[in-house]
C-alpha cells in the first residue's frame, strides 16, 4: 500500500474512533441542543409598570408612598437595562414555535417576528459544545435605523441542563461596530426558581457598570439595582400573590425597609 493510501486509511480509522465532528463540537448533526428557558432573559415587573397592576382596585389617593417610591426606582431601573431587550426577547421567545434545520454546521431556528410594527427575519444558529449549547441570533429588517442584514444581534451559552448560562446583547444602532451593550448571567436550577443578572458594559457609557439583579423564589421576587458611580443598592422585594412587598434604598427611609401590604398602602415591616 502507497504511503498515501496509508495516511487515508488511518485518518480513517481515527475519525471512527473519535467520532470525527465537523468543528463545531459534538454530535450537532444528531440533535438539536435544547434551547435556553425563555425565563433566562426575561423579568416580570408588570406589577410596577401598568396602571391596572399597579393600582388595581384602590384609587392614587389611597397608594402608599412606599410603593409609589419603588414603582419609581423600577421604572428607571427597566428604563437603564430592560426595554433594550424588547427585540430579543421577541425574537428568543419565538423560536419555540419553529421546527430546527441542521445546516452549515449548526442548528437553526428561522422565522420572523413582528415587534412594535416592525419585522424582524430571525435566524437563531445553535450548536453543542461537550456540556455546553452555543448560540447565535442574527437578525435581518428593513424597518430598522439603520436597516440590518443578517445583523449579529446577540450570542449567549448554556448548560445542556439549563441550569446556567449568559448571553451578551449588542448594539443594533450601530451594526457596523459590534458594540456589546448588555452582558446577562442567569441560572434557573427549577422551574419555580431562577436569577437573572443584567450588567451594563457599554463602553464609555456614564452608566456603565450599573447591574440589575432579579430573583425568583416561587411567590417571592426581588429586584436589586446597583448604581455603579455611586456606588449604592436599591433592593425591591414583594410577592407575586399578594402584592405585598417592601423597599431598601440608602437615600429613602433613612435606609431602613419600608413596606406595603395588599392594598399597597404603607404599613410597618413585619
Amino acid at each position: 500500500m502507497s504511503d498515501s493510501r496509508v495516511r487515508i486509511a488511518l485518518a480513517a480509522m481515527l475519525c471512527i474512533a473519535s467520532a470525527c465532528s465537523d468543528g463545531y463540537g459534538s454530535d450537532d448533526s444528531g440533535e438539536a441542543p435544547p434551547l435556553p428557558p425563555l425565563a433566562s432573559m426575561t423579568t416580570d415587573l408588570t406589577r410596577f409598570t401598568t396602571q391596572s397592576d399597579v393600582l388595581g382596585d384602590a384609587s392614587p389617593a389611597v397608594v402608599g408612598t412606599n410603593f409609589l417610591t419603588a414603582a419609581v426606582a423600577v421604572g428607571l431601573a427597566r428604563a437603564a437595562t430592560i426595554i433594550v431587550m424588547a427585540v430579543p426577547v421577541a425574537t428568543f421567545g419565538a423560536a419555540a414555535q419553529a421546527m430546527p434545520v441542521f445546516e452549515n454546521g449548526a442548528w437553526h431556528w428561522e422565522y420572523s417576528v413582528t415587534e412594535n410594527g416592525k419585522t424582524f427575519v430571525a435566524d437563531l444558529a445553535g450548536r453543542v459544545q461537550g456540556t455546553e449549547s452555543v448560540w447565535e441570533m442574527r437578525i435581518s429588517a428593513t424597518a430598522t435605523t439603520p436597516p440590518l442584514t443578517n445583523y449579529l444581534w446577540y450570542t449567549g451559552r448554556a448548560n445542556l441542563n439549563g441550569a446556567e448560562g449568559e448571553w451578551h446583547i449588542f448594539d443594533a444602532s450601530q451594526p457596523s461596530t459590534r458594540n456589546e451593550l448588555l452582558a446577562i448571567d442567569w441560572t434557573h436550577p427549577s422551574a419555580t426558581t431562577w436569577t437573572l443578572t443584567f450588567t451594563n458594559v457599554r463602553a464609555g457609557a456614564l452608566d456603565v457598570g450599573d447591574r440589575l439583579t432579579y430573583e425568583v423564589n416561587s411567590n417571592a421576587h426581588v429586584v436589586r439595582f446597583l448604581d455603579a458611580s455611586a456606588p449604592a443598592t436599591a433592593e425591591i422585594g414583594w410577592n407575586a400573590a399578594t402584592g405585598a412587598g417592601y423597599l431598601l434604598a440608602p437615600n429613602y427611609n433613612g435606609g431602613a425597609r419600608a413596606c406595603w401590604d395588599a392594598s399597597l398602602q404603607n404599613v410597618a415591616c413585619p
